[in-house]
């Protein structure tokens, strides 16, 4: 992978070596969830490393931009909506998100799946905005061989209902849900409710303690407010060790205007840590 390919391409693409697009569905739960995956250039060297997206609720703010900064730099990008969510199968639930993500992890790990899409098993990386920043720290508590975590803009459900933001809580729910598939907003957060202390991202926390880990902070985020829900474990992680690093961009919860930086970030933390450099070919 090189970070610096992030927004050059190739003067032209080739029939037989141009990036791929393919279509997905991958069981959780015994529901169906549905995405796809970006295969970059086959003109970059193989093995890719591979990075597996996890959207944020409900998932009306894509990351499309950043998963195909990526795939041009040399990186497998898996894109799945979680349960009940877009087209995928199964009721929405808080509880279902880690499980999902698990499911979908432990697909891309598989040797034939590897194999398939020239993934890079000892690379594998979990990226995930709002919500699905509580849930790859989450997820990554149960994958050891998970190679890094990226936790973008991260929400804490836990946090939040610790906080006297439970009002907020419900009307992102019943405002933002309604695409999703479920009963009810109240039911949703009653699952929150009921859960808050496994769905908080300080549960377990010493199992990411040796963990790449890269919280990036929107400084001015008023939905997942960074000193409430990711600050107090970036701080319990560094007291632990040196893996865990933060970085602060200038920007709303969505970081829309500053999506070029989000992606250099999240990019030149992924090369460092693969520590690959090498492409067979230049754009």
């Amino acid at each position: 992978m090189k970070s610096e390919y992030l927004f050059k391409e190739f003067e032209a693409d080739e029939a037989n070596t141009s990036p791929s697009v393919y279509e997905l569905n991958i069981i959780s739960g015994g529901r169906r969830l549905y995405g796809y995956l970006l295969s970059p250039d086959k003109r970059i060297k193989t093995p890719y490393p591979a990075v597996i997206m996890s959207h944020g609720f409900p998932g009306y703010t894509t990351n499309n931009d950043l998963e195909l900064a990526l795939m041009r730099a040399g990186c497998v990008v898996v894109h799945m909506n979680h349960r009940g969510a877009w087209g995928s199968e199964g009721e929405y639930l808080f509880t279902n998100l880690k499980d999902d993500l698990t499911a979908i992890a432990k697909w891309a790990h598989n040797p034939a799946v590897a194999e398939q899409y020239c993934i890079d098993t000892g690379n594998i990386f979990l990226v995930g905005h709002s919500m699905g920043g509580q849930t790859v720290l989450n997820a990554a508590k149960e994958l050891p061989f998970v190679r890094g975590v990226a936790a973008l803009a991260a929400y804490d459900i836990g946090a939040a209902l610790s906080n006297n933001m439970e009002k907020e809580l419900f009307r992102m729910i019943e405002t933002e849900g309604q695409c999703l598939n479920m009963n009810s907003a109240a039911q949703v957060y009653e699952n929150a409710l009921n859960n808050r202390l496994e769905l908080s991202v300080l549960n377990g926390c010493e199992k990411l303690a040796y963990r790449n880990i890269l919280f990036v902070e929107a400084t001015l985020d008023t939905v997942a407010p960074a000193a409430l829900m990711m600050k107090p474990l970036a701080e319990k992680l560094s007291a632990m060790s040196d893996k865990a690093e933060y970085k602060t961009i200038i920007s709303g919860h969505s970081f829309a205007g500053q999506r070029m930086k989000l992606a250099r970030v999240v990019g030149e933390w992924i090369e460092k840590i693969t520590e690959n450099g090498d492409c067979s070919a230049d754009p």
